[in-house]
């Protein structure tokens, strides 16, 4: 997204505008020798101060940016959801749709998700093997949608015990950096 990206730049140029107006001169030749310690002293403190401050908000711009990606994959999901037929990892057309519109807000911005899939079967095994294949068809079908592989981490698990948990369902969300 265009915009994370617009704004995470506007942030950074603030953190500089705010370091260089940090960084002014320690050199007062006109000041006591014994001043100029006190001065450097709070200058360094204020440059910390000011350093923080520029990092606290570039996090909170990322934040933001990184909510608003989740919040637009979220609405994806909630009007068709990614599911998969009992026993298959193959895609339908309707989740290849699905993930073709997930990876919309994940276009022009570094963005990483994690894929979480299940699967159930008598044998754990069988439904881990089962779990798997579905994150990595996921994953293999956002890659070609244009999200590189490496934002992209599958979490499988086999039978889960949460009954909350639609083993069918996939869930995809945004992770931190």
């Amino acid at each position: 997204m265009k915009l994370r990206n617009s704004v995470c730049g506007i942030a950074s140029i603030a953190v500089v505008l705010l370091m260089t107006a940090a960084c002014g001169s320690d050199d007062d030749s006109s000041a006591p020798a014994a001043t100029s310690t006190t001065q450097t002293t709070e200058t360094d403190a204020m440059r910390s101060s000011v350093a923080a401050t520029a990092s606290s908000m570039l996090s909170t711009v990322r934040d933001t940016a990184d909510q608003a990606v989740q919040d637009a994959i979220n609405t994806v999901l909630a009007a068709a959801p990614v599911t998969f037929a009992a026993g298959s990892s193959d895609l339908s057309a309707a989740a290849t749709a699905t993930l073709k519109a997930v990876a919309v807000p994940l276009q022009g911005n570094d963005t990483q998700i994690q894929i979480t899939t299940y699967a159930e079967d008598s044998n754990i095994a069988s439904a881990k093997a089962l779990a798997e294949a579905r994150g990595d068809n996921i994953a293999a079908a956002l890659e070609g949608d244009g999200v590189d592989k490496s934002r992209i981490t599958v979490k499988s698990d086999a039978n889960p015990s949460d009954p909350e948990v639609d083993a069918n369902e996939a869930a995809i969300t945004v992770v931190d950096e």
